[in-house]
């Protein structure tokens, strides 16, 4: 692989990895907004007698749902990123092997 080519992958390795970790704690954030928006509504469903016996277990399962679903996205782009890293850690080490022309020979 030319030197150029080899830039342009690691390049595109680099913004993979940008992404895949931005996405992943982007998830995490918007699952934190969300709950916290979810849990407003499931307190005044709380507060009112006749929804009351049926809000915490509505909430339990959405809880449940919304972290499964944020989860899941969350530890895609992870194993995303560690992929990309491992894939860029052996692209820098086989960048400082010596080439076979550039070894004395015997």
């Amino acid at each position: 692989m030319t030197h150029e080519k080899q830039a342009q992958a690691k390049w595109w390795l680099g913004v993979t990895d940008l992404m895949a970790n931005g996405l992943a704690h982007g998830a995490e954030k918007v699952q934190r907004a969300h709950l916290s928006i979810a849990d407003e509504s499931f307190n005044v469903l709380a507060r009112i007698p006749v929804t009351r016996p049926v809000s915490e277990p509505v909430r339990a399962m959405h809880h449940g749902i919304s972290r499964l679903s944020y989860g899941s996205v969350s530890r895609v782009a992870g194993a995303l990123a560690a992929c990309s890293q491992q894939v860029l850690t052996e692209a820098a080490g086989s960048d400082q092997q010596p080439s076979p022309e550039a070894s004395p020979q015997d």
